[in-house]
């Protein structure tokens, strides 16, 4: 794997980008909404039931949960994106990688449950087959018919970082040719109980949704360019969580940037939040202008900027292979 910083893999190409958010599901909707500062902060940030109901999926994914659903919706949106791209692709040539923190939880206690209520014989055997990581990863894969190289990873830091650093891999080394990646997290009872009990900022919300993006090798003509790298370079934009994880507040971003926003009052906090971070961190190159919150950073001075060309997500880790996702103009 060519991951040493002196031999780095090449960046990959977007070819188009799907999402469900809290914020919506449109992209130029959503994009509108980050424009506009935000009075007030719920409790948790969650992803509105209409926003899922979809004619694509209909009863093809009725015993499916939010879960599934979310993921699901994301990946048709940018299958739908980069359909032209991908018409001469065969199936067996795409690869998929969905990336969760938490993954199936809800779903996996509702088994749970229904072997403490009922008994093992009597839990329901479609909970168990959902509360499995890959569940959602077979939903896209028999929606879209792709035949390609599937995988589901679970990280609780920075497991979107690693789903593109493997598509990077995957395209370089030709196992692909089209790469869909995604990263999905949901919103449950226990996961609300256990973030009021360990985490003592106010500010920080929950939040779910999912977002995924069909990456080419960079030399096919895209929306930007995209890698997962630990090169610290010069950007324009800089996206971080705000309020930064109490167990991460002393590491401080190494990227020098010209200017530093979030987007987490808008999708909330959750281990796959760098993917929405990014989500922003797009629009906001597509509009040529920082979006979101502005928030100070010891890294920079807060300017005027004339231009958004290049911005990256920053998450500290104790991975040393990759802490920063950068996205420059295609």
């Amino acid at each position: 794997m060519k991951s040493e910083r002196n031999n780095p893999l090449p960046p990959v190409s977007i070819q188009s980008i799907g999402a469900v958010t809290p914020q919506g599901r449109d992209l130029q909707a959503i994009g509108k909404r980050l424009e506009q500062p935000v009075a007030t902060t719920p409790a948790v940030l969650q992803v509105n039931d209409e926003f899922l109901s979809d004619p694509a999926i209909g009863s093809r994914m009725r015993r499916a949960d939010r879960f599934a659903r979310m993921a699901a919706v994301a990946a048709l949106d940018s299958w739908a994106g980069a359909k032209d791209t991908c018409a001469n692709v065969p199936k067996e040539r795409i690869g998929l990688i969905v990336s969760s923190g938490f993954g199936p939880h809800c779903r996996g206690f509702r088994f749970i449950d229904g072997i403490l209520d009922c008994g093992d014989s009597d839990a329901l055997p479609t909970d168990f087959s959902h509360s499995v990581h890959g569940a959602a990863a077979a939903y896209i894969t028999e929606l879209l018919e792709l035949r390609g190289p599937s995988l589901s990873t679970t990280d609780f830091e920075i497991g979107f970082e690693q789903a593109v650093l493997l598509a990077q891999c995957w395209l370089d080394q030709q196992v692909c040719d089209r790469v869909l990646v995604g990263a999905v997290e949901e919103i449950g009872e226990v996961l609300v109980h256990c973030a009021s009990r360990m985490l003592d900022e106010k500010t920080f919300v929950p939040g779910e949704g999912a977002v995924f993006m069909m990456l080419a090798p960079t030399d096919a003509k895209g929306l930007a360019r995209l890698e997962a790298t630990t090169e610290p370079r010069d950007i324009d934009l800089l996206m971080l969580d705000a309020p930064a994880n109490p167990s991460r507040m002393a590491r401080q971003p190494l990227l020098p940037t010209r200017h530093t926003t979030t987007f987490s009052p808008y999708f909330g906090h959750s281990p796959s939040s760098s993917a929405f971070q990014l989500l922003g961190g797009f629009l906001s190159l597509r509009a040529g202008r920082p979006l979101g919150r502005p928030i100070q950073n010891a890294a920079h001075a807060p300017a005027h900027l004339e231009a958004v060309d290049k911005v990256a997500t920053f998450k500290p880790s104790c991975d040393p292979r990759v802490t920063s996702l950068l996205i420059t103009k295609g």
